[in-house]
């Protein structure tokens, strides 16, 4: 058996789960009255527990390297990278937008756009493009506008996690999938993660692996603007 460990605390709708293979045998919410810091180890036990599967039985770690949240996505990749190296299972990291997208392949719209609230009225947008086999990316996911985001080709789903804060703000003409394709589950990164290791055989270094942040901090852009 391929067994599968995967995490997401990108969102404050955190989750983890256990597969076999692209088959997920079981799947936990994180609480939502707690940060993830607190919750995601128990979860993770509880998951385990659930499942009757110990922990050296894992051979991939897959964990949803962002964009998201700052803190979420630090406890959400050192916890992956810990327990890899604890057990000598392999990692693999995958994207918000790719994650996203699995749980809306069964859509029919052409295109999908996938947002991650950027802060300071920006989003992070990334297109898909509907194939036989569900989404494909159809281009690199850009920085931009949340006014420029409704600007998009024909026939686009949006969805994603920056519709939590800006959906009230959508044009009437703009077509949004249903609140529960918004947030990443760890449950679709495991079937993404399973998916790109039949094809490409893909898996990161366990310590070079790293989050993807939204954009710079503040700290950051502001030695960007003065070099």
């Amino acid at each position: 058996m391929n067994i599968l460990l995967a995490l997401e605390t990108t969102e404050k709708y955190g989750s983890v789960a256990i597969l076999n293979g692209n088959n997920v045998l079981a799947e936990i919410q994180l609480p939502q009255d707690r940060r993830s810091a607190q919750t995601l180890a128990p979860a993770i036990d509880m998951l385990f527990q659930k499942t009757n599967i110990i922990p050296n039985k894992i051979a991939v770690v897959v964990v949803v390297v962002g964009p998201g949240s700052f803190t979420g996505l630090r406890v959400g990749v050192t916890t992956a990278k810990m327990f890899a190296y604890a057990v000598g299972a392999k990692i693999v990291g995958v994207e918000t937008f790719d994650v996203v997208a699995e749980m809306c392949s069964h859509f029919s719209n052409n295109y999908l756009s996938v947002g991650v609230d950027a802060q300071r009225g920006e989003v992070v947008a990334a297109l898909f493009k509907k194939t036989e086999t569900g989404y494909k990316a159809a281009d690199q996911p850009k920085l931009i506008r949340v006014a420029d985001w409704w600007e998009q080709a024909e026939d686009v789903l949006f969805t994603g996690p920056a519709l939590e804060r800006w959906s009230s703000k959508a044009p009437q003409t703009v077509l949004l999938a249903n609140e529960q394709f918004w947030f990443p589950q760890a449950s679709a990164a495991g079937k993404v993660a399973a998916e790109q290791i039949v094809h490409r055989n893909v898996t990161e270094n366990c310590w070079q692996l790293q989050p993807i942040y939204s954009r710079l901090s503040a700290a950051e852009e502001k030695i960007m603007t003065t070099q």
